[in-house]
């Protein structure tokens, strides 16, 4: 592995993306920054902010310089959003099969990839600490075991992550490093692409959200469920079914079916959620194999949308969302 100086930087400035990769929104983190200083390594002060976040506070330099992303949820495509490129980021190939998702891969191609200390997401911590960080920023759930042994290599913030909307972790970050306004630009540039391109569509109509997540078992996403079913409802669809009985969940944002209750998706247009690889393919294969799809309306009227599920979550960034945008209007089906 090659080890950067410490004191080399990794923040540069980047061209802005193409409109329909630029994306990110800004959401409802608790996030308190206020301003202090530190003394530096040469006796000058260091001003630096205090950044709450789900697992403590950290002291962290008011413009970092060498970031790492311990997150495959989001971390590293909002720092390249950002103008950011960090100098280490979580390897993403126990869930894609490659280093970093594709639609990062060629502007994340200097950051050094990282290992993962198990099966999970909790990174492994030698490798953190040879890229001398001056922030360290990881998902809540990975990094809560090892987050006092990486605060003693650098300052850490943890980040949220809904997947439901990108907006919570891409507002914690932007406020880490100090890149609010950037993220102001960003979410603009989003939201306009959404209107324009979802409204070419015409009439929304209503509209039904399913992802399978295999053994015969589906999830049908309310209006709140799910990134794709806020912006069509939010522009006049209407997303059918509610979530609603002993098969919602908890918060109400799916209800979980089985085969023979795929007729409560009775939408005009049915967009189907998909993950990658051979259990995604699989979940797919049994959606579209049972008898009760093929019986739907929308279905036998040809109006089925595919879009892949990771995008749709955030975990590839808001150009993962760009990507899905694209999808979702590209495959909407034309009377």
């Amino acid at each position: 592995m090659i080890t950067p100086p410490p004191g080399g930087l990794a923040v540069r400035s980047t061209p802005p993306l193409p409109r329909r990769r630029l994306l990110a929104l800004l959401g409802t983190t608790a996030v308190a920054v206020t301003g202090c200083s530190t003394p530096g390594a040469e006796g000058t002060a260091e001003v630096t902010r205090t950044i709450t976040h789900p697992l403590g506070t950290a002291e962290v330099p008011e413009r970092p310089g060498r970031v790492v992303a311990l997150d495959r949820r989001g971390a590293l495509p909002h720092l390249l959003a950002l103008g950011i490129t960090p100098v280490g980021a979580l390897t993403h190939k126990s869930i894609i099969g490659t280093d970093f998702p594709e639609l990062v891969a060629e502007q994340a191609a200097g950051v050094e990839v990282l290992p993962v200390a198990s099966g999970a997401d909790e990174p492994a911590l030698e490798p953190v600490t040879a890229l001398h960080p001056d922030l360290v920023l990881g998902y809540s759930g990975g990094i809560e075991e090892v987050y006092p042994a990486l605060s003693q290599i650098a300052p850490t913030v943890a980040v949220d992550v809904d997947f439901t909307d990108a907006a919570v972790s891409l507002r914690a970050i932007a406020a880490a490093v100090g890149r609010e306004a950037e993220a102001d630009r960003v979410v603009q540039e989003f939201e306009q692409q959404c209107d324009e391109q979802l409204g070419r569509l015409g009439d929304l109509g209503t509209v039904s959200i399913v992802l399978g997540i295999g053994d015969q078992q589906f999830r049908a996403y309310s209006k709140t469920g799910s990134s794709v079913a806020r912006w069509l409802s939010e522009r006049g669809a209407t997303v059918v079914p509610e979530a609603e009985g002993a098969e919602a969940s908890e918060d109400k944002t799916f209800m979980l079916i089985s085969p023979e209750r795929l007729d409560i998706l009775t939408g005009d247009t049915i967009v189907v959620m998909y993950n990658s690889g051979p259990a995604g393919e699989s979940a797919l294969a049994e959606l579209e194999a049972a008898p009760t799809w093929k019986q739907l309306a929308a279905v036998r009227a040809g109006r089925v949308v595919k879009i892949n599920s990771q995008s749709s979550v955030g975990s590839y960034g808001f150009q993962g969302y760009a990507s899905v945008l694209d999808e979702l209007v590209s495959g909407w089906p034309t009377d």
